[in-house]
């Protein structure tokens, strides 16, 4: 397309704008599970001592640690009780050398699923959520790019976006472990690309050469909604609640499809050559830019001729180019492990963000907006450092900060 017509400018903005929504709810949506399948501190149901009111909700201070738990219970066991003797709460009334698996048992709270569910000391079905969250990623990328290829950028923007809030908001419905897991195996399946999909639409306005300034522009409302997610739950304190407050204001990219351009690189290598330039002129006149006679036609022209070499090239030799280069394959390879690297870092601080010391809500908004200025330093010294000094400088603070940790106190960095 014309140099005029990328950039930067404020057709470019209008789009920045659009796409602010879709990535804000997708940072919001993309690790939901930490909170919502956070981990319940829990004990066994005493019912010698107790009645049935402190399995059903929220408990006191007093009812979540009275007095009779320093006979009736096994010091730092969540999921065993000592066996009764007489059938009376009495401290000579329990056995404190045997113990038994809990029956029921009384949760703390009931802000999350592990209540909701009953999955005190079945730690793997709660874990197990994650794991298929990123396994619905895994499936959704390759199919999804597909819808964005063949159907644009657009159509597959709406359809993740508007999906995985439909489906989010069925979520907050369930009434069993399996069908949650089920719906978020499904959300997550059509979540996961709205980010590639809006990547990829924010890089052919801007043109390749303002990749970095695409990667900023989309990275902050990323960051802010997964800060998002903490306050939001931190409001709600109730994962339905949380659901049926996050998952609604995703409807509003039905509306896309009039306010939001497509690429005009789709829209040229469809063969959609009228709309393509119908939205190039758009663009222009938001840009205040003048196209010359002729020169819409000859843009378009060698727009297409472009993308149809592009697709040959792409469909015959990507493969074939990583079998037969060796450097190619170990570029690769390397970017793989560091892709890796880095997203286990994250998402294993992302979820052990509740047992760091204080509010798990701050620790992990804090977390989140962490993002931030690391988003201007790649901005402000990508083109000029490098990426390999960059990428080597990142991984070895990083590496540093983490090994520091266990050599701290406990107590300055854990919840006891």
């Amino acid at each position: 397309m014309d140099k005029d017509c990328v950039g930067w400018g404020w057709w470019q903005a209008r789009i920045a704008l659009l796409l602010a929504l879709p990535i804000l709810l997708t940072g919001m949506y993309g690790t939901n599970y930490v909170f919502l399948a956070a981990r319940t501190p829990h004990r066994c149901h005493i019912p010698e001592c107790e009645d049935n009111t402190t399995l059903t909700g929220p408990v006191t201070q007093e009812a979540w640690s009275p007095s009779w738990s320093a006979w009736a219970l096994p010091p730092n066991s969540e999921c065993h009780r000592h066996p009764t003797l007489v059938g009376v709460c009495s401290e000579d009334g329990f056995d404190n050398t045997t113990f038994l698996d809990c029956e029921e048992f009384v949760y703390q709270h009931h802000t999350s699923i592990m209540a909701e569910f009953s999955l005190a000391c079945q730690e793997w079905k709660r874990t197990l959520v994650g794991t298929v969250h990123n396994v619905g990623m895994l499936v959704s990328l390759p199919i999804m790019g597909y819808v964005s290829d063949r159907y644009g950028r657009r159509a597959a923007l709406v359809t993740c976006g508007v999906g995985a809030g439909v489906v989010g908001l069925i979520k907050s419905f369930v009434n069993s472990y399996h069908l949650y897991l089920a719906s978020e195996f499904f959300e997550t399946v059509l979540g996961a690309s709205v980010y590639p999909a809006a990547f990829v639409l924010m890089i052919e306005w801007l043109g390749v050469e303002h990749r970095i300034l695409a990667s900023l522009l989309l990275g902050i409302p990323l960051s802010l909604g997964a800060a998002s997610l903490a306050l939001l739950d931190y409001l709600t304190a109730y994962w339905r609640t949380w659901a049926r407050f996050a998952y609604p204001p995703s409807f509003l990219l039905l509306l896309y499809p009039w306010v939001l351009p497509e690429s005009v690189r789709w829209l040229v290598a469809g063969g959609k050559v009228k709309e393509a330039a119908r939205v190039i002129k758009q663009a222009a006149r938001a840009n205040n830019v003048s196209l010359p006679e002729g020169t819409l036609d000859k843009m378009l022209s060698k727009d297409q001729v472009t993308d149809k070499v592009l697709n040959i090239v792409e469909e015959e030799s990507i493969f074939r180019a990583f079998i037969k280069y060796s450097a190619l394959r170990r570029r690769l390879l390397v970017c793989f492990a560091w892709w890796l690297c880095a997203v286990f870092v994250f998402y294993g601080l992302a979820v052990r963000s509740h047992a760091l010391a204080g509010s798990a809500h701050a620790n992990y908004a804090l977390l989140a907006a962490a993002e931030l200025p690391a988003l201007i330093l790649n901005t402000l010294l990508l083109d000029r450092a490098g990426r390999r000094p960059l990428l080597t400088a990142a991984f070895l603070l990083t590496a540093v900060a983490l090994i520091a940790i266990p050599c701290l106190p406990d107590r300055e960095y854990y919840n006891p």
